[in-house]
């Protein structure tokens, strides 16, 4: 059995929030997200792909590319 976790980078709505800052902000904890994953062993970090505004992730491989550095 392998254990993980999946995400789309999903943006929860806010009023008055710059979106382009909240993507940021969002991108940056993902990637946060996807180092704890692996320092904690989990064996899957599965992100999807979106192309909408409340959405952060429209290339997985890109951001998958990014948490590898």
């Amino acid at each position: 059995m392998e254990i993980g976790m999946y995400s789309f980078g999903d943006l929860a709505p806010q009023d008055g929030r710059d979106l382009g800052k909240r993507s940021h902000r969002r991108l940056m904890d993902l990637l946060e997200e996807i180092e704890l994953a692996d320092q904690l062993g989990l064996d899957v970090f599965a992100l999807g792909e979106h192309h909408r505004e409340d959405f952060t992730i429209s290339a997985p491989a890109v951001v998958l590319a990014a948490a590898g550095l």
